[in-house]
């Protein structure tokens, strides 16, 4: 369940002398030789974690965040936790105490600092994939419906061709977008004039109490790229969409379109974050950065796409902090030039 090398587990007891604690919060101690590294030993002055020996799923320490990241940018996480089910997330919330975390899905539209992140991330990539059977029925029209039940691990493209194999229409606009359901739900992401809001019924979560909690649609609300929750915080697990049936065939062929679009206009052959910025009123962002020459400004080795100027891709070995000094860059142009002061999409974690 918790796999280390021995020789992390050597240098991890070196600074704490409590094999696999970890050093939330500590002051240097005297110096230590291990493994020909001079270290301190560390007066811890942190919680136990025996906890941890409750969870079933998997559990890692230091994982970079750069792999799970689509831009491939982010320093490692102290621990990581790989939930099994939702009784692990009430076990989660129920002793990490103040413990900073974070939720990590596809890691699209996210920024984690070259530092990474000093706390616990709770990662659902690897479970919470269940799409199950849509329940039919007919509406007070007569028109034929379904609710579809989907846990917040299902990538939204592979959720967009499962409903499409039902024959249930709406989603297939959401095909290109690159995260999970919950990840999509938190930003009400879109695409093509559609919205993941458009189609929520309820959505299901674990509050910060350890409850399991279900949201109707009326307790939400869903605004340009951000979704309004009541306070509970928490992780969302899974949702119920309302969608319309239709032709199988036809909504197949839309979902070819709108992928042969995405693959036409946007950077997929090197790793991005996704839309860097959210598009103002009567305008895009992407034509604004584009106005201004911007595309292809480079600091280090990250860049503005010269596809997309909306994106910026990583060439190679990109950090954090370069594309801070890229964003920062556009940000101050085009207020300068346009009057405009973008707001970004992109999350930044710790940064």
């Amino acid at each position: 369940m918790q796999t280390e090398t021995w020789k992390k587990k050597l240098i991890r007891y070196a600074h704490t002398g409590k094999g696999s604690e970890l050093p939330w919060k500590s002051k240097p101690g005297p110096q230590k030789l291990v493994l020909g590294h001079k270290i301190f030993l560390r007066k811890t002055m942190n919680p136990s974690f025996e906890w941890l020996e409750k969870i079933k799923g998997d559990i890692r320490y230091d994982e970079l965040l750069s792999r799970f990241t689509s831009i491939r940018i982010g320093g490692p996480a102290d621990i990581m936790i790989y939930p099994k089910d939702i009784e692990d997330l009430q076990t989660i919330f129920k002793y990490k105490s103040t413990l900073p975390h974070l939720v990590l899905g596809e890691g699209s539209n996210l920024l984690v600092s070259d530092s990474g992140f000093r706390g616990l991330v709770v990662c659902l990539k690897n479970g919470f994939k269940t799409i199950h059977t849509p329940r039919f029925y007919k509406d007070s029209e007569g028109k034929d419906k379904a609710l579809l039940k989907v846990e917040a691990g299902v990538k939204m493209s592979y959720l967009a061709k499962t409903a499409a194999r039902y024959s249930l229409s709406g989603i297939q606009k959401l095909v290109g977008i690159p995260g999970s359901l919950g990840g999509a739900l938190v930003m009400n992401a879109g695409a093509e004039g559609a919205e993941i809001g458009q189609f929520i019924k309820s959505v299901t979560r674990v509050t910060e109490t350890g409850n399991i909690q279900t949201l109707t649609r009326d307790q939400l609300q869903f605004d340009y790229r951000k979704t309004q929750f009541p306070p509970g915080g928490g992780i969302i697990v899974s949702a119920e969409l309302e969608l319309e049936k239709g032709d199988s065939q036809s909504i197949f062929d839309d979902i070819t379109s709108f992928l042969g679009k995405r693959s036409n206009k946007q950077p997929l052959s090197l790793p991005n974050s996704g839309s860097v910025f959210k598009n103002p009123p009567g305008d895009t962002a992407g034509r604004l950065i584009e106005s201004l020459g911007l595309k292809g400004f480079t600091v280090g080795d990250a860049s503005i796409s010269i596809k997309h100027a909306n994106f910026i891709v990583n060439k190679g070995s990109a950090s954090a902090k370069d594309v801070i000094q890229i964003i920062d860059h556009v940000q101050k142009t085009v207020l300068e030039k346009h009057g405009i002061e973008l707001e970004t999409e992109i999350v930044r974690v710790d940064i």
